[in-house]
């Protein structure tokens, strides 16, 4: 139950789309999802002044689950969502989590759960079953609880955004490499991508061995490992590609690990790409 002593902001729920609304394109984007529109009016109090690296908070609302879905659909940028776990159900929190990461593959927004219930979800059960980033009781949840859980998210989104984008550029290249493209190509194709070019200009050819020595170490079968690992391929299906046994593929894994000083996929795929982005990049004039 909420303090009394707390006056909350009018949250009249307002017409159109859940989570609609003028905004400010900067801010952080945070999702508010639960059935009680005073949780909605106290989470935007206490949170009325925050600031993190020079920007504020935008508010989504969504009063349910299903409408979560829609809002999460339409908002591929969203930070944070602060969620409830019984709504239309007992367990709808939970199953949109599952949705926001399998459904979706969004891996990179940070999910806390806010539950008024902890009975319904037990924090060791929900966090280890399901790809949940923090665990929080109503009860619990002063202006300073508040803040800090805000702040240690967005700091863990931004930390893992880098490597998500990553490896969803390398994804979007999947079908040209199925095609055949050499890695000259390939890399112009990356080149577009990361400029947000549509033009057929011509690009500087890409030099024939990476200038950095973690990928120039690389043997040319452990390139053609990363370049599909770096496309989401499972280790099986790499060693269908490549006519070789599973444990030849976890070989070569351990190779490209080392060499490169990362310590599992998508560090590699990460690094990668910013290495092939540099040794593609034009000199600025």
């Amino acid at each position: 139950m909420a303090d009394p002593s707390i006056n909350f902001l009018d949250d009249t729920r307002p017409p159109g789309p859940p989570g609609g609304g003028a905004s400010d394109k900067r801010n952080w984007k945070v999702l508010i999802v639960d059935d009680e529109p005073d949780v909605h009016s106290l989470t935007k109090l206490l949170l009325r002044n925050f600031n993190y690296r020079k920007r504020g908070l935008n508010f989504l609302s969504a009063y349910s689950a299903t409408e979560a879905r829609d809002v999460m659909r339409d908002n591929t940028d969203i930070a944070l969502v602060l969620l409830d776990v019984v709504m239309e159900t007992e367990h709808a929190g939970l199953a949109l989590v599952d949705f926001i990461r399998t459904d979706l593959n969004n891996k990179s927004t940070q999910i806390v759960i806010r539950t008024g219930q902890p009975g319904q979800a037990p924090p060791l059960t929900v966090v280890s079953n399901h790809g949940i980033n923090d665990y929080k009781e109503k009860t619990e949840l002063t202006q300073q609880t508040m803040i800090l859980t805000v702040v240690k998210a967005l700091r863990l989104y931004e930390e893992f955004l880098p490597s998500y984008i990553a490896a969803a550029k390398f994804a979007n290249l999947a079908e040209r490499a199925k095609a055949g493209a050499d890695d000259r190509e390939l890399l112009r194709s990356l080149r577009h991508e990361l400029e947000g070019s549509d033009d057929g200009a011509a690009r500087p050819a890409a030099v024939a061995e990476p200038a950095d020595p973690r990928l120039a170490a690389l043997t040319d079968r452990e390139r053609e490992v990363l370049k599909w690992v770096s496309q989401g391929d499972s280790n099986k299906a790499i060693a269908i590609r490549l006519g070789v046994q599973e444990v030849t593929v976890k070989a070569h894994l351990r190779q490209i690990f080392t060499k490169m000083q990362v310590f599992n996929r998508t560090q590699a795929a990460s690094l990668a790409l910013r290495l092939l982005e540099r040794d593609v990049e034009t000199p600025i004039r």
